[in-house]
């Protein structure tokens, strides 16, 4: 994160110089601070061990936010959030996972350069007009293969019904309530590139290009088309990949999506296949955005054929989703196979304090050398 806070002091050290004091001082008075109190509760309960990932968790987390956005001078802002953490509870203290000791641990590492405090973003947005927009720093991305928490720099355009997107990810990462995994370098020093290009043609059809370059690994490029029928979305998605590591394989993926609106139901559903010659490196080390599912640990394994069918409503204020998944691959023996299925309920109990619940049951096929389970996770959330 040295780099990223050096680069920001920098860059506002040059907006500074080029505004008044009073300006200054006003872009400070008009800015907002906002925080949250969360708690969060999850359980794994596993038919059999596996290692220390699949294996019986129970653990709550308790965090606090600070959010501070200052108004805008000149065209810029910025924008600073922090988090703290503390483990509340541990079913088991002791238990060895992948990333610490303790059940928690798995899911709020505590390797690397962990602590109990992490900033969750700080980045300087440069908005000189509606259509140009620059963001320097750590921020939350979801685009393509960039998603989650990331030190990066990006830049948005667009030019009517035309819109471009560039990206630099230097570290990549989770801070939020339900997870935190500290930002860690990607590829090294020389981090990730991603460029796209969208274009919408009318209300029935837009098509989009993108290319994620990993210097020196590989090349993950794109093409999306989406299309609007008489209320009804659909999309296809063509992925592959083009590898510069020796030994690694090409592969590719095509993805067809479909959602809609009914009598107040919200359905949707999607098909996933990979090629059958090698898997698909959709585990990126800057994240993804395909996998809907809760879990869906398969879907990019060589072979792998992916359908889920999801729908959701709302009931007065509370509202849920539900979504099944099945997925079939090759093991490299045998054809195999696993479901899941998780209802997701979100219910505002107050104006300021909301509640969220997931519940997932994940079934294993016979042949497919791991165990059912199944997951719970609560959270509370209270805003101010």
């Amino acid at each position: 994160m040295k780099k990223v806070s050096l680069s920001l002091v920098a860059i506002m050290a040059i907006g500074f110089s080029t505004a008044s004091a009073s300006s200054l001082q006003e872009a400070l008075t008009d800015g907002k601070v906002s925080g949250e109190f969360t708690t969060t509760y999850e359980k794994r309960d596993f038919d059999k061990v596996g290692d220390k990932y699949y294996q019986d968790s129970e653990y709550a987390v308790g965090s606090f936010a600070l959010k501070y956005e200052t108004g805008e001078w000149n065209d810029l802002s910025l924008t600073s959030k922090f988090r703290a953490y503390t483990t509340l509870f541990e079913g088991d203290d002791k238990a060895s996972t992948y990333h610490g000791e303790g059940d928690a641990s798995e899911r709020f590492y505590q390797d690397g350069n962990n602590e109990n405090a992490a900033i969750e973003e700080l980045f300087l947005t440069y908005a000189p007009n509606d259509n140009f927009t620059v963001k320097a720093g750590r921020q939350f991305i979801s685009s393509h293969w960039v998603n989650k928490t990331n030190d990066a720099l990006r830049i948005n355009a667009s030019f009517g019904d035309t819109s471009l997107e560039a990206i630099w990810a230097y570290k990549h990462g989770r801070v939020y309530s339900r997870d935190y995994r500290p930002l860690s370098k990607v590829n090294e020093d020389k981090g990730v590139y991603q460029v796209s290009a969208s274009h919408k043609f009318n209300d029935m059809l837009s098509v989009a290009a993108y290319d994620r370059i990993e210097p020196d690994v590989r090349d993950i490029y794109g093409v999306k088309v989406n299309g609007n029928i008489s209320g009804v979305s659909l999309g296809v998605h063509y992925a592959k990949n083009s590898e510069e590591l020796a030994g690694a394989t090409e592969s590719s993926l095509i993805q067809l999506t479909a959602s809609g609106s009914i009598a107040g139901f919200s359905p949707y559903a999607g098909y996933i296949k990979i090629d059958d010659d090698a898997a698909f490196p959709g585990w990126t080390s800057t994240g993804e955005t395909i996998d809907p599912m809760e879990e869906g640990d398969y879907i990019y394994n060589k072979g792998a054929e992916t359908i889920y069918l999801g729908v959701s409503k709302s009931f007065g204020e509370l509202s849920g989703t539900l979504l099944y998944g099945q997925t079939e691959w090759d093991n490299g023996i045998k054809e195999v196979d696993m479901n899941e299925t998780t209802l997701w309920l979100g219910y505002p109990v107050t104006k300021d304090l909301k509640a969220n619940l997931g519940y997932t049951m994940v079934n294993m096929g016979t042949d497919s050398g791991a165990e059912d389970y199944n997951q719970i996770n609560f959270t509370l959330t209270y805003s101010f």
